[in-house]
């Protein structure tokens, strides 16, 4: 439950709380996480957990869910990521809820064709659809069968983190154990294939070793024992350092001097919003929410997606100058909170809700 996802819906959880908001949160994948669930608890979320593996009990997992739903009578059902869309949509209907609201939060490339097909099928069911990009609004419409009236853009928001960072940054890379000089590049982010770890490091390879520096990757998943090898391959095993899963993303945000961002395809990245928000120079992939986020050569820099070559050489560029790289991330840390605030975001699901007429706000 650590994901970026996981994240904002503790975000969102919390603002709307602040408003009288109640809220029951249902995890259809029994991953627990202590900090996410702390931090919904103290937002005054209910929390019910399922689990995948009842799903393959003859449905019996999807029952339950409509069970859960016809017992609690919410007036607004929300389902966030894929899985809970492909579920909570006929649930929902069947369990008679009056409002649904789904989420579209990436330009799923890997998504199986029948997913595809039962979304489409079931999408006509849903009264609006968020996406936190308009990048992703056109290819939703083409592939899943969006409708316009359904179609409502709420960007992320993130919180201002700069002025944590001084106090953070020296112990975290002393307990990396780096030298003053060293320069830090990062990462964060499941380790899937979707993020293309894979040509960090073929980037990185390339760079030039005149000045000391080190790769610290924030995040954990199926990849890594692929990843692990191929920096073996690349003579790169002691330039990594593999942090796993982390609570506290924003500390280890601290220690960096770039982030580096590889994804093939997004929807509006938290971890490249957080990175901004902690004045970081980003270096990033070309693609959907990204382009949203960040003016190229201004706030951040957009890199054609899958190009080795382009990474590292934007890469260096920063490394080689670094006056240069804290005037991007200072433009960075300015623009991403006076266009994606968390008060704005939250405001933005309040105003949605009231316009369905089933606000619980007070």
């Amino acid at each position: 439950m650590r994901h970026g996802t996981q994240r904002f819906l503790t975000y969102l959880a919390r603002g709307l709380a602040d408003l009288g908001y109640t809220q029951r949160v249902i995890v259809l994948n029994k991953a627990f996480d202590a900090d996410i669930e702390e931090a919904l608890f103290s937002a005054g979320c209910s929390i019910t957990y399922i689990g995948k593996f009842m799903f393959l009990l003859g449905g019996a997992g999807w029952w339950r869910l409509v069970a859960i739903l016809r017992r609690s009578r919410p007036d607004v059902v929300m389902t966030m990521l894929d899985f809970a869309d492909t579920l909570g949509r006929p649930a929902a209907r069947l369990a008679g809820c009056p409002v649904l609201v789904s989420s579209i939060q990436v330009r799923n490339l890997t998504k199986p064709l029948w997913r595809r097909w039962f979304d489409r099928k079931t999408g006509s069911w849903v009264d609006k659809i968020v996406f936190n990009t308009s990048e992703i609004v056109s290819y939703a419409r083409e592939t899943e069968g969006v409708r316009n009236d359904q179609v409502i853009v709420i960007p992320n928001g993130v919180e201002d983190s700069l002025a944590r960072s001084g106090a953070l940054r020296n112990p975290r890379r002393d307990e990396l154990r780096l030298r003053t000089e060293t320069v830090l590049l990062g990462t964060v982010g499941r380790l899937y294939r979707q993020k293309n770890l894979s040509l960090l490091l073929r980037s990185a390879a390339r760079l030039s070793s005149a000045r000391p520096w080190k790769i610290l990757v924030v995040g954990d998943g199926p990849e890594r024992p692929r990843l692990v090898g191929l920096a073996r391959e690349l003579a790169l095993s002691e330039r990594i350092i593999w942090l796993g899963s982390r609570e506290e993303v924003g500390s280890w945000l601290a220690a960096m001097d770039i982030f580096v961002h590889t994804a093939d395809f997004e929807g509006m990245p938290n971890a490249v919003m957080e990175a901004m928000a902690m004045a970081l120079p980003v270096v990033a992939s070309n693609v959907d929410g990204n382009r949203e986020l960040i003016r190229n050569g201004v706030s951040g820099y957009l890199v054609t997606p899958g190009d080795p070559c382009a990474f590292t050489e934007q890469i260096q560029q920063l490394m080689d100058n670094p006056d240069r790289a804290r005037e991007v991330g200072k433009k960075a840390h300015q623009e991403v909170l006076e266009r994606f605030s968390m008060p704005r975001m939250v405001r933005a699901y309040d105003q949605l809700f009231v316009s369905l007429g089933h606000a619980q706000s007070a």
